[in-house]
């Protein structure tokens, strides 16, 4: 698109109306300054009272929150006692549970997974 001699004119003003505009950068005056000062002021004053005014809670402690966290007590007593039943299954596994025994019939769920139970199975 060809420009015209018009075109030209305007951009040129234009230019000049920008050149102008960027050359005389606002100042604001003191009295602003002064103003927005005192506010900033009187807001940090005001969110400093409101901050000291509110007592902090102690923080929890790690074994709190690991309970917290767990589901509480009752959480924590399964826990144990699934833990406890856990071991002493564990310890009593070849005297107590069936198809343990020597000669007891047992079946390979995973033939292919070599597991060492450390007994004559």
């Amino acid at each position: 698109m060809s420009t015209t001699d018009e075109d030209r004119r305007r951009e040129a003003a234009l230019d000049a109306c920008i050149d102008a505009a960027r050359d005389s950068a606002p100042v604001p005056s003191a009295a602003l300054l002064a103003r927005v000062l005192d506010a900033a002021e009187a807001e940090q004053d005001r969110i400093a009272a409101r901050h000291a005014a509110v007592p902090r809670a102690p923080r929890a402690g790690l074994w709190a929150r690991l309970r917290q966290g767990l589901g509480g007590y009752p959480a924590l007593a399964g826990l144990a006692a699934a833990g406890v039943a856990g071991i002493w299954i564990g310890m009593a596994l070849p005297a107590l549970l069936p198809g343990t025994l020597p000669g007891d019939y047992v079946v390979d769920v995973a033939p292919d997974l070599a597991l060492d139970t450390g007994g004559d199975f």
